[in-house]
């Protein structure tokens, strides 16, 4: 007879966090919270080399999501104001 083979065997053991991990996650947070990331792979797209219309147009589209992002939040803001009563 033959054991079963166990797949969890494969999977390698966790190392430990270092502060490196926590700086790369926390960079990776702030990155999608405020739009930069998309910012930028838009900024790729408007300036490439051999962008196209089609792509400078989504690019421009991309470019404006840190403003959305803001407007966004911004009406959160004035909501849980207003919810407290604070304006």
């Amino acid at each position: 007879m033959s054991t079963p083979h166990d797949p969890l065997s494969m999977i390698p053991e966790l190392k430990p966090l270092t502060a490196r991990d926590y700086l790369a996650l926390l960079h990776f947070l702030w990155l999608g919270v405020s739009g930069l990331g998309v910012a930028r792979c838009g900024w790729e797209m408007v300036t490439g080399k051999q962008a196209t219309l089609s792509d400078v147009a989504l690019g421009a589209l991309l470019l404006c999501s840190p403003l959305v992002v803001a407007c966004i939040w911004g009406g959160c803001l004035v909501g849980i104001a207003q919810y407290y009563r604070l304006i």
